[in-house]
């Protein structure tokens, strides 16, 4: 018997893209394309003395340290409000050297055949987000906005 080749350049006829989006204090954002993820349960952080309130501490993934961090207390200038720490979820972004991870109070949801927008969706996002996204979707109604995670984490280390 003979095997099919199939063209994996193109996706098939009924193709429908997924994506992966996480809400972070009213901001909806999605994983970029082809980058490694992965989301943790209640990994135990290790807090740094003296850092700020959005700066969780690091966590020990794989014999690697990656650093973790809390966008929602970020988005909203370190108001942590009375969120609970003890139910969350870490989502890893990138691989070493460059992985961090965002607290998320609720995994990732799956975003099925989302419709692309143009780059005027973004006027929903915090202030501190919306310089560092881009590649605008918008699913059942809610838009998403694509992180530029190096970018925004590197603005955000210089606050240190």
């Amino acid at each position: 018997m003979e095997a099919e080749l199939f063209d994996l350049t193109e996706p098939p006829e009924n193709f429908q893209e997924v994506r992966h989006g996480f809400e972070v204090a009213g901001n909806h954002l999605m994983v970029p394309r082809e980058l490694y993820s992965e989301l943790i349960s209640r990994p135990r952080i290790c807090r740094i003395p003296t850092t700020p309130v959005w700066f969780s501490g690091f966590i020990n993934h794989r014999g690697e340290t990656v650093p973790v961090f809390d966008l929602a207390a970020l988005a909203q200038d370190g108001d942590t409000g009375t969120r609970d720490q003890s139910q969350r979820w870490v989502l890893l972004l990138d691989e070493q050297p460059y992985m961090v991870g965002i607290l998320l109070s609720e995994p990732p949801a799956a975003l099925v055949a989302p419709t692309p927008l143009d780059d005027t969706a973004a006027s929903h996002l915090s202030e501190a987000l919306r310089p560092h996204t881009h590649g605008y979707v918008k699913h059942k109604g809610t838009v998403w906005a694509e992180l530029n995670h190096r970018q925004f984490f590197a603005a955000v280390k210089e606050r240190f």
